[in-house]
């Protein structure tokens, strides 16, 4: 995709990254994309770590698998709240639905009390290793998170994105 304000490569190479590491893994992986709206405005970004840890251990008990993440924070100066933008990369051997997810994601976000989730249309891709045309559909979907605009607007100290971390089997 392209944006006004451009991409940032930073994010876009920790987004490859992690998808390559999942794809090193496993021949399919499972990408779901879903957004979250914060109620409350928050200065830091402790509760996408809580919500982060709450919904990878429940993945991690269903799939038994690794999971690959990427988020990324923004806010328009106009705005009150932030909101994230989150992927999440699962083995397309024990997964390769979007359907059922929003269960876990609201139950994680229910017990938060803080967000409110929102999942676009389409928003679950199988990628298979040697198949160049379902990562382009991923990267061109995914280079959405990597957008300039709405980024930085945020307090110092606090990160625009964050991401699982993956390294070489």
């Amino acid at each position: 995709m392209s944006f006004k304000e451009g991409r940032n490569k930073k994010i876009m190479v920790k987004i490859f990254d992690q998808l390559f590491q999942m794809l090193r893994r496993y021949s399919k992986v499972f990408a779901i994309r879903f957004d979250l709206r914060f109620c409350l405005e928050t200065y830091n970004n402790k509760m996408i770590s809580k919500f982060r840890d709450r919904l990878n251990r429940r993945l991690s008990k269903k799939y038994k698998c690794d999971i690959g993440y990427v988020w990324v924070r923004e806010q328009t100066e106009s705005a009150e709240t932030s909101h994230y933008h989150y992927v999440l990369f699962l083995n397309g051997h024990k997964t390769w639905k979007s359907f059922g997810f929003g269960k876990i994601i609201d139950s994680v976000c229910d017990s938060l009390n803080h967000f409110s989730p929102y999942y676009p249309k389409n928003n679950g891709y199988m990628i298979k290793r040697d198949d160049s045309k379902s990562m382009q559909r991923v990267i061109y979907r995914l280079s959405y998170l990597a957008k300039n605009e709405s980024k930085g607007n945020r307090p110092r100290g606090v990160s625009d994105y964050g991401t699982s971390r993956l390294k070489d089997l």
